[in-house]
């Protein structure tokens, strides 16, 4: 039987449909970091040479199929007791300024921290900071002193033009000679006297300049972080997983961030009125970038929306949990409220004010 045109062109779109079918199902994902956020693309041209290696090698999902990082840190990890198992759920998030800490808090990857870990102060300037405010005051003293030694300057210059003058009207006779010789020695010394005073003001002027210009740079990267939405986000094995903000709370220290295409381990909540003075608890986080570190401590107490605890929290420990021993989460590490001769307590803002903050959790 002869093929006719139409039966062969239906054949080769057939055979172009597997072939671009199954060139889709076996194209690889590329990972690669640019500017400590992670991205993800199936052009290998995108990806940068140094990267191209490894680019492909934790795609977040294969054949629609998400990883399970659950499995993973088990393995790598083998969690002794459930303050392991919960230190395997928490995170360090990498920001442009540092690090902080985070915890899953459901299984599809979204992660709890505070507000300040991800975002500077979009206020800061010199209200915020002392020391910008100590150099205000400086720069303002010095233009004091300045704009007097001008006025005392614009004195002596009238000064000097009425012995002028005088001199021009007197007759010629020794005295004008000696009058002539003292105005050519106050002229030098006004000079000289001059000369230092636009000295200073040149110094004045490059060290308000060089103020100005680090304020704005300083506002700048406050602006900057205030935008930023994507973050890199580290497990407890150190594998790096891209996270993007979700929401932040507007009442309350708080952030949502997600990290899409995994089943995530994370940490079952306890409500903390079912906590009581004394109990045993355990700050996690990244303190000073020391990757998932303990530390315990007891429940002191509540005040509104907080836990306290004598469980040290350290920078870095912020947007980390705070747990029972079993392993349970009770509050965010948020801060430590420093006292005068002695260490001062730790606070951690109550997991059921964070769950009610965020609908998606």
């Amino acid at each position: 039987m002869p093929f006719t045109p139409k039966f062969i062109i239906s054949c080769c779109l057939a055979l172009l449909a597997v072939a671009v079918t199954a060139a889709s199902a076996s194209a690889a994902v590329y990972k690669y970091e640019k500017d400590g956020v992670w991205h993800f693309t199936d052009d290998p041209a995108q990806v940068p040479a140094s990267q191209l290696d490894n680019a492909s090698e934790a795609s977040p999902a294969v054949h629609g199929k998400t990883r399970n990082l659950s499995e993973q840190l088990i393995t790598a990890l083998r969690p002794a007791n459930d303050i392991e198992t919960a230190a395997m759920a928490t995170v360090a998030v990498r920001t442009s300024f540092g690090y902080g800490s985070g915890f899953f808090v459901t299984g599809d990857g979204y992660i709890l921290t505070n507000r300040h870990v991800i975002r500077l102060n979009p206020t800061t300037g010199t209200k915020d900071d002392p020391k910008a405010a100590s150099t205000v005051k400086t720069l303002e003293r010095f233009q004091a002193k300045l704009d007097r030694e001008v006025q005392r300057l614009e004195q002596a210059c009238s000064d000097l033009d009425a012995f002028r003058q005088y001199i021009d009207g007197q007759p010629e006779s020794s005295t004008r000679d000696f009058n002539e010789k003292r105005y050519r020695e106050g002229l030098q010394r006004f000079r000289r006297w001059e000369k230092s005073v636009n000295e200073q003001r040149q110094k004045l002027d490059s060290e308000r300049s060089r103020f100005e210009t680090s304020l704005v740079q300083q506002r700048l990267d406050a602006s900057l972080a205030g935008l930023n939405r994507n973050f890199t986000v580290y497990l407890a094995d150190n594998t790096p997983l891209y996270a993007y903000v979700v929401e932040i709370s507007d009442q309350y220290d708080l952030a949502l961030l997600k990290v899409d295409g995994y089943t995530t381990p994370f940490i079952r909540s306890s409500p903390p009125f079912a906590s009581a003075q004394g109990d045993p608890v355990y700050a996690i986080g990244n303190p000073v970038n020391l990757r998932n570190s303990v530390a315990s401590g007891v429940v002191s107490g509540f005040e509104g929306p907080f836990v306290k605890t004598n469980a040290q929290i350290y920078p870095g420990n912020s947007g980390g949990p705070l747990v029972t021993t079993q392993g349970r989460v009770i509050g965010i590490n948020t801060f430590k409220k420093l006292t005068h001769k002695f260490e001062g307590l730790g606070f951690a803002i109550s997991i059921s004010v964070a769950l009610d903050a965020f609908d998606d959790i």
